[in-house]
């Protein structure tokens, strides 16, 4: 399985947890959207990266980093974002209804950035010495 499917294996799991957090908030607590959308994503994101920096990412590092912790949430905050800001947008042109259909809307676009982000500026590979930066 390569980087990307298994970036994605670990992301759809992640927003299951992201979605059921969310939408327990919402509609058990009623916690409106956009706050139980930034606990559900900043939980998924707190399990996500330990998978993909132990499984997802094989070509670089795979122990656990603090440097690369802090790169990774750098990386969620800029997700989350984006996944707050299309729930935004979504929630007020549908005037609240549908809310699982904004949740995943909200999930897939910010998905792009997500795996863009981690892949080329989180995970990676060491460049080695002498190597090329460009």
């Amino acid at each position: 399985m390569n980087e990307l499917m298994r970036f994605l294996v670990v992301t759809v799991l992640g927003v299951a947890l992201d979605l059921a957090i969310a939408m327990a908030l919402h509609s058990g607590l009623g916690v409106p959207l956009w706050i139980a959308a930034t606990i559900g994503f900043a939980v998924a994101a707190t399990a996500n990266y330990v998978i993909h920096q132990t499984w997802s990412f094989r070509s670089g590092p795979r122990s656990l980093s603090a440097r690369r912790a802090a790169l990774y949430a750098l990386v969620a905050l800029a997700t989350l974002a984006v996944r707050v800001g299309i729930v935004t947008l979504l929630d007020r042109a549908l005037a609240g209804a549908y809310p699982l259909a904004i949740l995943l809307g909200g999930a897939g676009g910010s998905f792009v950035v997500n795996f863009a982000l981690s892949k080329y500026l989180v995970f990676t590979p060491a460049r080695t010495h002498g190597e090329s930066t460009s």
